[in-house]
């Protein structure tokens, strides 16, 4: 399989090793762009402060947004397409991603929320939150642990059996 198609097809599958694979690739470029990130909201003294959020100005400023955005975008794409081959190995639709990376961030989002409105009963916060908890594991182990389907299933051959 070739980069261009482990990286951004939507189609096949990939096994546990590809998806660790991608997670080393992935893991030090969030973190460096998020020091970057980091690094452009310190040099800009009071900006924060006052409520404003400071947009780049000049061409320099603005090829560096650019191309922030511009790798956090293809990284992302990347990332969706290497957990949805992941998924097709373990040979579940594409659908199955809003279940295992989409539910648990709205569960938590709705857990943040019921805790800032005070308008909740503690059993349903933690209910909430019990039930992110659990989507969030029951995702990592399908995705990161269980090996794939062996052979060939509706989504293509075995990664592993393939050279």
């Amino acid at each position: 399989m070739s980069w261009k198609n482990f990286l951004f097809s939507f189609r096949g599958r990939v096994g546990r090793a590809g998806f660790f694979l991608y997670g080393a690739l992935a893991v030090p470029l969030y973190l460096l762009l998020a020091v970057l990130l980091w690094i452009y909201a310190l040099s800009i003294p009071g900006a924060y402060e006052n409520g404003g959020t400071p947009l780049p100005t000049g061409p320099l400023g603005i090829a560096g947004a650019f191309l922030f955005f511009l790798l956090l975008g293809v990284a992302t794409l990347a990332g969706a397409a290497i957990t949805v081959k992941r998924l097709h190995d373990r040979n579940k639709a594409w659908w199955w991603i809003a279940v295992f990376l989409i539910a648990p961030d709205l569960l938590f989002g709705w857990a943040q929320y019921l805790t800032d409105s005070e308008t909740a009963s503690t059993t349903t916060l933690v209910a909430v939150q019990f039930a992110a908890l659990a989507l969030t594991i029951w995702g990592f182990v399908e995705l990161a642990l269980l090996r794939g389907t062996p052979g060939a299933n509706r989504f293509g051959p075995d990664p592993l059996s393939t050279a």
